[in-house]
């Protein structure tokens, strides 16, 4: 990919997002996608936990992401094996989400469900931007909406937000 700004704290750049049951707050996480500055993007599907209720499954957001709770039990990593494996990704990274409300308090049921702790931290990718360069977010969303639509799916609503952060590099030269 092309040059970058070295982080200043010398931790690498990740991203993060996560797509859920619904939004509701016994809502829970059904996939999770993750990748660095500079790396492909990858994803997890979660197996639903047992304290997880099947009442806080909503159709509308089956509708947005095309994830059914047949396909969680039957091709999803359990929660304690996700946790793992974000843990050990982010060890020396911060990571950036676009919505970092939902996605933390997903995180949070993720890790609650797997019972260990996160060992990263989440922040607004508009924050990472807004180091960067003076444009404004909502216009980096909108050019890489353009080449890399969000579509309710993680690895590739990571990916656009590895293409936002690029776009903001790419204005900062």
């Amino acid at each position: 990919m092309s040059e970058t700004l070295p982080p200043p704290n010398g931790r690498q750049i990740a991203f993060i997002d996560l797509e859920a049951s619904g939004l509701g707050p016994k809502s829970w996480p059904i996939e999770v996608g993750w990748g660095f500055h500079g790396w492909p993007a990858r994803s997890m599907l979660v197996k639903p936990h047992a304290s997880w209720s099947l009442e806080a499954w909503e159709k509308t957001a089956e509708e947005l992401h095309r994830i059914s709770p047949d396909t969680l039990v039957r091709q999803g990593t359990a929660p304690l094996e996700v946790a793992l494996v974000l843990n050990a990704a982010f060890a020396n990274a911060d990571v950036y989400s676009d919505a970092p409300s939902f996605d933390g308090f997903w995180l949070y049921r993720l890790y609650e469900a797997a019972g260990v702790r996160a060992n990263f931290r989440l922040y607004n990718i508009a924050s990472l931007i807004g180091t960067v360069t003076d444009a404004t977010p909502e216009d980096l969303f909108a050019r890489a909406n353009e080449r890399e639509p969000h579509t309710h799916r993680a690895e590739q609503d990571v990916r656009q937000l590895q293409l936002v952060y690029e776009l903001a590099l790419q204005e900062s030269r």
